[in-house]
């Protein structure tokens, strides 16, 4: 896999821009980096509203991993919302996958699975509140309920406070949806008139926590002081609000680090299931009346925030301009271009590439990947590849052109338009603290711009088809007489620019109508198909050949000498008498044919070269019927021709 002989290690995740994919994924590349391993990181953007064919067209990408070939899968299945796709990953694990798989922050079967000791970590959140705040009254507002996790956190919760002598009741207790939502509603519950306020709201994620702590703010209540708050994941966000907001931060980063050190030590092992269960730590803020720590913290994280806006902001610009530039572009190559120039502009994209469906670009339609995939777009270290077609298989995942022998680290992003899959983008970043940051507007400004193409494509196609329907024959496919005007004067203003002469045969199929009224006008098309077949046999491809009539045709051509054309036309003569000789039909095909070559005068057009051609080819015909006639008077039966 990469093209290189290193082990591979595949990571399954949705959205792995968000901060505990980030951290997660950090751990795992620093982790593997030391031990020598490639890394694939396939991150899903998951389903946005209710556009069943953008998540058709998302769920490509569980398609790519080649779970057979790994070395290793991790799993972080609680990052993927819909539990369509968490199941389509877990049938592939179990029917193909031959490797060690960590599962991380959920229990699967025949996995190592690295979890957070949730009821614990719980419990000792709900001890500081209660031994070192000396509080009584206080509430949970958990996740939801399908979510395991949320119900472990809940039962710490609930244990805790009963083995402190503190029963829960029901108005304590609120289901949230562990996202900002349902702050109001939360609060709604918990504030009830009839019950003394709450101490403190302990909440089961820092989402839920920012969203009840800024409604309490908006109802008049003060934090800490009339009611604390607490969340729990340890996100950044936590101290970016005013209070900062006490939690339990999650080592995201070491379980990165643990999942890829078992994965090393099981190499060739059967997979069993283990668990591993990883402590929070307790980071007491304003938000629950402590302060210890939080200051340099704060600082840290202020600066930090202030570096991340301006990089937001300048890659907000970057994306209004990269679809500016995109709207420009006609070809695949200069897409390249635009998206190599711009990926350099992006936080720590070091390589970056764009996998094409084999067949795309020749107008078919994909829903899923195919065996060969086309390397299009390739940046490597910060340079652009140019205009590239690599070919590759796709269980490589890249071709060597964009690998080297060194550890790869690349993420995956599914490149559609709805349910229409196009193929998916590679990215490889400077280091894996940079690394991550797959842009939702980024890659569907890209997708939608392939579609566009392929459009602008396709219909050129067919622009191009009714265009040929128009100039073209329908019975023998040569140019009908509207063809032959439209190329002529491109002929003649190229001949008369170069000063080169013009070549002009006009050829008349003899006998036609004893074809059709003797053999039927099947055998007459016949006749007319056969010559067109001997006409573009015996002149080559720098000519033009026309029928302009039922049975006349032209040959035309710029720069060729008149002793050239003479040679095509006896050429034609000749295969006639050939066919004629094989006996092929009841009946033989005769033509008579006129040429002329001269250069080009002011006021020469179709109409006067065609004009010199037909008055010599109707002396060669009234010959060809005197020496045809004169050889007919000695056969048994007579040929009736024109």
């Amino acid at each position: 896999m990469f093209s290189n002989s290193r082990k591979t290690i595949g990571v399954i995740l949705e959205r792995s821009i968000e901060e505990f994919q980030k951290n997660l994924c950090e751990g795992i590349l620093a982790e593997a980096a030391k031990r020598g391993y490639n890394v694939a990181v396939f991150s899903l953007y998951g389903k946005y509203g209710h556009n069943e064919e953008h998540f058709a067209g998302d769920q490509t990408l569980l398609e790519l991993p080649d779970y057979e070939n790994f070395d290793g899968i991790i799993l972080a299945l609680d990052t993927i919302v819909q539990e369509e796709n968490r199941q389509i990953i877990r049938n592939n694990i179990r029917k193909k996958c031959h490797c060690p798989v960590v599962s991380i922050r959920e229990r699967e079967e025949g996995a190592f699975n690295l979890l957070v000791d949730n009821r614990t970590c719980m419990e000792q959140m709900v001890e500081h509140f209660v031994k070192f705040h000396g509080f009584s009254r206080l509430c949970f507002m958990s996740g939801p309920r399908s979510f395991w996790d949320a119900v472990e956190r809940m039962e710490g919760f609930v244990n805790k406070m009963n083995e402190l002598g503190l029963p829960v009741g029901e108005r304590q207790l609120f289901y949230g949806d562990y996202w900002y939502n349902m702050g109001k509603e939360a609060c709604d519950w918990f504030l009830n008139s009839a019950e003394p306020l709450p101490e403190a709201i302990l909440c089961a994620n820092d989402y839920m926590a920012l969203a009840v702590a800024s409604e309490l703010i908006n109802r008049g209540l003060r934090i800490p002081e009339d009611i604390c708050v607490s969340g729990y994941d340890g996100m950044k966000d936590t101290l970016l609000f005013t209070p900062t907001i006490s939690t339990l931060s999650v080592p995201f980063k070491e379980m990165g680090e643990k999942a890829v050190a078992l994965l090393d030590e099981n190499q060739g092992r059967k997979t069993k299931t283990e668990d591993y269960f990883f402590q929070t730590q307790l980071l007491k803020r304003e938000s629950c009346g402590c302060l210890k720590g939080a200051g340099a913290e704060i600082t840290g994280i202020k600066r930090s925030q202030y570096e991340e806006s301006r990089i937001s902001h300048n890659r907000d610009v970057q994306f209004d301009y990269l679809s500016i530039h995109l709207s420009y572009c006609d070809t695949i190559e200069q897409i390249a271009e635009v998206m190599c120039q711009f990926s350099e502009n992006l936080e720590g994209i070091r390589h970056y590439a764009v996998c094409l469906c084999d067949g795309l670009e020749e107008g078919k339609e994909f829903y899923h990947y195919t065996d060969t995939m086309n390397l299009r777009i390739g940046m490597k270290t910060q340079e652009n590849m140019g205009d590239i077609c690599i070919p590759f298989d796709r269980r490589q995942l890249l071709p060597k052109e964009i690998t080297s022998d060194e550890p790869q680290f690349w993420y995956f992003a599914p490149l559609h338009f709805q349910n229409q899959c196009y193929g998916y983008e590679a990215f490889h970043f400077w280091t894996p603290e940079r690394s991550g940051n797959l842009f939702f507007q980024w890659n569907v400004t890209l997708g939608n711009k392939i579609h566009d193409l392929l459009i602008a494509d396709e219909m050129k196609r067919l622009i191009y088809q009714l265009e040929d329907m128009y100039d073209k024959d329908p019975l023998t496919g040569l140019y009908n007489r509207r063809g032959l005007d439209r190329y002529w004067r491109s002929l003649f203003e190229q001949a008369q620019r170069r000063k080169t002469p013009l070549f002009l045969s006009v050829i008349d199929l003899d006998g036609m109508k004893s074809i059709n009224d003797n053999h039927g006008h099947i055998e007459g098309d016949f006749a007319i198909c056969k010559i067109c077949e001997i006409m573009k046999a015996s002149c080559d491809g720098a000519c033009i050949c026309a029928r302009t009539g039922g049975d006349e045709f032209v040959v035309a051509a710029e720069g060729i000498t008149e002793e050239k054309g003479n040679e095509w036309m006896r050429r034609i003569e000749a295969a006639l008498a050939d066919f004629n000789a094989s006996a092929v039909k009841e009946y033989p095909i005769y033509a008579s044919i006129g040429a002329v070559c001269r250069m080009p005068e002011t006021g020469d057009s179709l109409e006067t070269y065609t004009r010199e051609g037909d008055e010599i080819m109707y002396r060669n015909k009234l010959e060809n019927k005197r020496r045809r006639g004169e050889q007919i008077r000695g056969c048994s039966q007579p040929c009736n021709n024109n």
